[in-house]
C-alpha cells in the first residue's frame, strides 16, 4: 500500500518563515527572526532569506540543527478571554495579551479570528492553519454566536433589520442573522443573542451601533458546534479529537443539545 501523504507534503511551494509556521513550529514573523539570525537551514544549508521558496514536500528543513517535522497531532484549545487582554502576541502599548494566561501550554499557537479588548468569551487557538483557515474562510459561513447587552429598549423594527441584513457606515451590507431578544434589564439594557456567519472586524458593534443601539457587554459564546459552556474566565483547555471535528465540519449544535449558557438579565 503506499505511503500516505499529508496535505502539507502535497502543498506548494511556500517562503521559508512561512514553511516554519505551516509546520507548527513558530509565527511566521518569529521564523523570519530565526531566518535572518542563521539558525535555520534547507538539506543542511544554512539560509538567511525567509522569502526563499521551499518544497514541504520534498526539502528537509532544520533549526539549530533539529529538523522540523509536521507534529502527529495538532494542538487546538478553547479559552475563555476576558476582558481587557488583546489577541496579539505582544502589544506596543503594553497592554496584556491572551498569550499571558497560555504560558503553561507549552505550545506555539496562533488566535483563529479575533476578539477586541472589551469583549470576551471563546478564543481558539491552535498549530492547525488548515483549521484557521476552515474557520475564518468567508465562504465558508462559519457561525459565530454572541450574547450581547445593548443601550435601551431593542423594538422588533431593530430586531428585523438585523435579522435581514443592515447597512454599515462604511456602506457594507451584512449577511442576514440568527437574533433573538433575551429580556431587559433595570438599568434601561436589553441582552441580545446575534449568530453571524461572517467576520468583519468588530461586526456585532458595528451592526448594533446601525441599529441605534450602542454595546455595552459583549461575550462570544458559540463558535460552530463548540460552546463556552463552563469554561471560567481566563482559563483555557484542550479540546478532544471529536470537538475539533465539529469546529472543522462548522456544525452548530442543536438548540436542544446545547451547552451555551444564557447570561443572566440584570
Amino acid at each position: 500500500m503506499p505511503k500516505r501523504t499529508s496535505a502539507l507534503a502535497r502543498a506548494g511551494t511556500v517562503s521559508l518563515a512561512r514553511a516554519l509556521s505551516k509546520l507548527g513550529y513558530c509565527s511566521r514573523k518569529e521564523a523570519a527572526r530565526l531566518v535572518v539570525a542563521g539558525r535555520v537551514c534547507v538539506h543542511g544549508a544554512r539560509e538567511c532569506s525567509p522569502q526563499r521558496r521551499v518544497s514541504l514536500a520534498t526539502e528537509h528543513i532544520s533549526v539549530d540543527g533539529v529538523r522540523v517535522r509536521e507534529p502527529q497531532r495538532r494542538v487546538v484549545v478553547a479559552l475563555h478571554k476576558p476582558t481587557g487582554y488583546v489577541t496579539s502576541r505582544t502589544d506596543p502599548a503594553g497592554r496584556p495579551t491572551v498569550y499571558a494566561l497560555l504560558a503553561d501550554l507549552g505550545q506555539w499557537v496562533f488566535p483563529v479570528g479575533r476578539l477586541d479588548r472589551d469583549s470576551s468569551g471563546l478564543l481558539i487557538l491552535t498549530d492547525d492553519h488548515r483549521l484557521g483557515h476552515s474557520l475564518t474562510d468567508p465562504d465558508h459561513h462559519v457561525p459565530k454566536t454572541y450574547h450581547v447587552r445593548v443601550s435601551g429598549i431593542v423594538a422588533n423594527e431593530s430586531l428585523l433589520a438585523l435579522r435581514e441584513g443592515i447597512s454599515l457606515p462604511d456602506g457594507a451590507v451584512t449577511r442576514p442573522a440568527r437574533v433573538e431578544l433575551f429580556g431587559t434589564n433595570r438599568d434601561g439594557t436589553s441582552w441580545i443573542e446575534i449568530t453571524i456567519s461572517e467576520g468583519r472586524n468588530r461586526q456585532v458593534r458595528r451592526m448594533c451601533a446601525a441599529a441605534g443601539h450602542d454595546v455595552v457587554q459583549l461575550v462570544r459564546v458559540r463558535i460552530a458546534g463548540l460552546d463556552l459552556g463552563d469554561l471560567p474566565s481566563g482559563a483555557w483547555r484542550r479540546l478532544q479529537p471529536d470537538e475539533v471535528a465539529r469546529l472543522a465540519g462548522g456544525r452548530p449544535r442543536s438548540p436542544a443539545s446545547s451547552g451555551c449558557r444564557r447570561i443572566r438579565l440584570g
